[in-house]
């Protein structure tokens, strides 16, 4: 990789023009030189253990609770690793019409994005969350080592603090390094899990998300083994006091690829200043109609929570109780 930074050839063009006389604006060049300095110095700085990184803008620093940077305005970009096969899932399916039900509102269509040793897209647009209006960039992007997906969001409030054209160069410095070892990824979470209870880790997920089974398999796309999902929220969540149950129910009933969830039962306690909230239930997978018992341990304190849930085969009551030891023993770092 001999030049990280795409804007290196065309500034040094520019410069040379200035110098040779085609611009008499030597203050202009002063100015050029001062602020391009930062810019052609910066490397991408990569998460702990992640292979997909990028120079983050002025003001922005690593977060401590996934992979990617935050600001204190609220700005955040996250950064998510996924294996090389997501490039050909993913390309051409990232539209403004495959957008809208999230909320993101696209303005005209993806664009190319070139960066450091690989090829991608970009869109942008605005979302609504949380009663705020954010600035949002979606960028896919695949080099040597995988496939990775970057997601910026600005609050309109911070556009000053996060100008839009420092994340556009910072969205060109995108890189990929060599994976890190699967162990440690697992050293490197915002967490521990002091008992794995017959588990065995299996990746690890957007820098934060940790994914654990029982059984030979990997992938089990047939959910045939137990399954334990580790994820803490990205960010601030908007919970109020006393709301804890209702927003871990919410979000228990929304399991993707299941229909017919029913909470049969929940508990709600507390952890020092955590609110711990425990549901269980039932499900129906609906690629292959198998029916799964589930149970989620949903941790709430300081504006975040972490989530722990496990599902297995509806007669596995043994998997789902150790899948609770699990989430008794998962700790913040």
């Amino acid at each position: 990789m001999t030049d990280r930074n795409p804007l290196r050839g065309p500034l040094a063009r520019g410069l040379a023009r200035l110098a040779s006389g085609r611009w008499a604006l030597r203050g202009l060049l002063a100015g050029l030189l001062a602020s391009a300095a930062p810019a052609l110095a910066a490397e991408p700085v990569f998460p702990r253990a992640g292979s997909l990184g990028l120079a983050p803008p002025a003001g922005m620093k690593p977060a401590t609770s996934f992979a990617g940077f935050e600001h204190r305005s609220g700005a955040s970009i996250v950064l998510v690793e996924m294996p090389p096969e997501a490039w050909d899932q993913i390309n051409g399916k990232f539209t403004a019409e495959a957008m809208a039900p999230s909320g993101f509102r696209v303005k005209g269509g993806p664009e190319p994005l070139s960066t450091a040793g690989g090829e991608g897209f970009v869109l942008r647009g605005t979302q609504g969350a949380n009663g705020l209006t954010y600035a949002k960039w979606v960028a896919v992007v695949r080099g040597a080592s995988g496939t990775g997906l970057v997601t910026v969001q600005v609050p309109e409030a911070a556009a000053k603090q996060v100008p839009a054209p420092t994340v556009e160069a910072a969205l060109r410095t995108i890189a990929f390094r060599a994976k890190a070892s699967l162990a440690d990824q697992v050293a490197a979470l915002p967490y521990t899990v002091g008992d794995t209870a017959g588990f065995r880790p299996t990746g690890v997920f957007a820098g934060n998300g940790l994914l654990l089974t029982e059984g030979p398999k990997d992938v089990d796309p047939e959910r045939e083994q137990p399954v334990v999902i580790v994820t803490p929220s990205l960010g601030q969540v908007p919970v109020p006091a006393g709301g804890e149950v209702a927003y871990a129910r919410r979000i228990f009933a929304a399991q993707k690829d299941l229909k017919d969830v029913a909470i049969t039962g929940e508990e709600r306690s507390t952890r020092g200043d955590a609110v711990v909230v425990r549901l269980r239930g039932t499900g129906t997978d609906t690629k292959n109609g198998r029916a799964l018992g589930m149970t989620q341990t949903t941790v709430f304190e300081e504006g975040r929570y972490l989530r722990v849930i496990g599902f297995a085969d509806a007669g596995r009551a043994d998997a789902l109780a150790r899948a609770e030891r699990v989430a008794a023993s998962v700790a913040m770092r």
